[in-house]
């Protein structure tokens, strides 16, 4: 359907305008892509939309996406999970993977186009943001992106996955990528330490990005070397720090010796021991906070989690892949480790749901847990997990699960530094992540039930906090002028369907704008063609 742009009266709602201030009954104008005006609306041109016992917001963004891979590709119905559930503006390039940032004449293609999120285009013909906008201008977006660009990208494109540090050209040629993408408006740098190639870089390579952001006044977000209270990112040193608490220290010393805006991605805490340290954790972040330190973090509202398998893998094992899987003594080890890192973390290969293994010899177990695929394929656990891994290339893809627990999940949401995101996308041929159907509707329910939220304050977190911590220019508020991004939804019956509905539509939603053109009507969803913006960013101006 072709996007409409006639004006439209949102009437009769209640007005939460994403600012944190008290809702009122009110009717909004929308006219031309803009909310016009807002109080008793007597306009009678256009359409008018009868929003009586439901709550008028601005569109939900999602502060830590996938979704730009899946945005250059020719499937629009990827986005409708996300439509379903309210959400109008993604932040993209996360966990240091990017569509763009790559130098020219690359000869590592091949890898950048094997990334996490291949499924939504499986090659990549361009270099920088400016080649990768014109895409998508082509395309036709549906929704808004806010774009970061990957430093695994841009090291990728010029060392692939070499386990080893970038020489003073290297080092070089990747800062003059990071400026170029910054100035052409991308709202930062985000880093991914867990995975390949971040994972091998020191912190002098990370401090030069880092100053490189700052220059800018643009935003650093972390994927951090460890989430778990044990891992194989850090030395296994016997009764040592935490590792998560060590990766937290290790990013917020980062912000304090650079100046650099920090984003924690997806604040997580995988497996029942590495619990107990939510507490300190919590003491780190305040205490930087109370320094001076410019750092906020987002969270999802599930108890899982999706990644890649290989995040499992020790960064010795990484740095010698894919011969080490084959390796009888590095298998020995990488054995032994894991056993006894699982007993230290409280997670285990129970715990490892495949949602994508991306290899004809074991797709047909996607949807389920590692010690059921085992059994089926004769096989010990770690033998099966191996085996995936070979035969997918390390590309296989799962969800974790004992991520949080419900009180960790209450207590985050709380907090005046987080704000939400999905860390989700679309598994074609795989099993779902529940997050992509229902993440933020779960956060409406979660406030409605426990009270650890007003309607006010969970609306803010998920749009004017958002859009101020990344520097969106009149997004993310309810006000005249402002862009419509608008999602209208029943307080008090929204929510999402749970994890046992594989792709279930969430309750409550029953409109969704972008940019004044519908993309929900009646909770059925439109397909609009191109009312979304690839949205340039100058300097991101606000805290959580």
């Amino acid at each position: 359907m072709e996007a409409q742009t006639q004006p439209f009266v949102l009437r009769g709602g209640l007005l939460v305008d994403g600012s944190g201030s008290a809702a009122r009954p009110v009717d909004v104008l929308v006219r031309e892509g803009r909310i016009e005006a807002i109080g008793e609306i007597s306009e009678t041109a256009g359409a008018s939309i009868d929003c009586s016992n439901k709550v008028v917001a601005p569109g939900f963004i999602d502060a830590h996406s996938h979704m730009d891979f899946f945005a250059a590709g020719d499937e629009p119905r990827h986005f409708d999970s996300f439509t379903a559930q309210g959400v109008t503006t993604f932040v993209v390039g996360n966990c240091g993977f990017s569509p763009f940032g790559f130098a020219e004449d690359t000869p590592h293609r091949k890898l950048l186009e094997s990334s996490l999120f291949k499924a939504g285009r499986e090659t990549l013909d361009w270099n920088s943001f400016a080649e990768y906008r014109e895409v998508l201008r082509r395309v036709g977006l549906s929704h808004n992106f806010v774009h970061l660009v990957g430093h695994g990208a841009t090291r990728t494109s010029l060392s692939g996955f070499e386990s080893r540090a970038l020489t003073g050209e290297e080092t070089a040629a990747m800062l003059a990528i990071l400026d170029r993408e910054l100035g052409d408006g991308a709202a930062g740098v985000s880093l991914g330490l867990q995975y390949k190639p971040g994972v091998f870089a020191k912190l002098d390579e990370l401090d030069r990005v880092a100053r490189m952001v700052k220059k800018h006044g643009k935003l650093l977000t972390v994927h951090a070397k460890a989430y778990s209270s044990f891992s194989g990112t850090y030395p296994p040193i016997p009764f040592g720090r935490a590792h998560n608490l060590k990766a937290i220290e290790d990013m917020l010393d980062l912000a304090r010796r650079t100046g650099v805006r920090l984003q924690f991605s997806h604040l997580i805490f995988v497996g029942t021991q590495t619990w107990r340290t939510f507490g300190e954790a919590m003491e780190l972040f305040d205490r930087a906070i109370e320094d001076g330190v410019d750092v906020c973090f987002d969270m999802f509202p599930y108890r899982c989690g999706a990644t890649l398998l290989n995040t499992l893998l020790p960064a010795w094992f990484m740095a010698r892949m894919p011969g080490a899987i084959h390796h009888p003594l590095h298998r020995a080890r990488l054995r032994l480790e894991a056993e006894v890192g699982f007993r230290l973390v409280g997670f285990g290969y129970p715990q490892i749901q495949i949602t994508n293994a991306s290899c004809p010899e074991y797709q047909g177990h996607n949807g389920r847990f590692l010690p059921e695929i085992a059994s089926h394929v004769r096989m010990s656990c770690f033998d099966t997990m191996l085996d995936i891994l070979d035969k997918s290339g390390a590309e296989a893809r799962v969800l974790f699960h004992g991520y949080y627990n419900s009180e960790i999940i209450e207590q985050l949401m709380q907090h005046p530094a987080v704000i939400f995101a999905s860390d989700a996308w679309p598994e074609p041929g795989g099993h779902e992540n529940p997050a992509a159907f229902g993440t933020f509707p779960r956060f409406l329910r979660t406030a409605r039930k426990t009270g650890n939220l007003s309607l006010e304050q969970v609306v803010h977190k998920m749009t004017g906090a958002a859009a101020s911590r990344f520097g969106l220019d009149r997004r993310g508020l309810v006000r005249e002028g402002f862009a419509a991004d608008l999602t209208v939804f029943d307080w008090n019956l929204v929510g999402d369907r749970g994890l046992d509905e594989e792709e279930a539509t969430p309750e409550g939603i029953d409109h969704v704008f972008v940019n004044g053109v519908a993309l929900l009507s009646h909770g059925r969803v439109n397909q609009a063609s191109g009312p979304g913006r690839s949205l340039s960013v100058s300097t991101p101006r606000g805290s959580c």
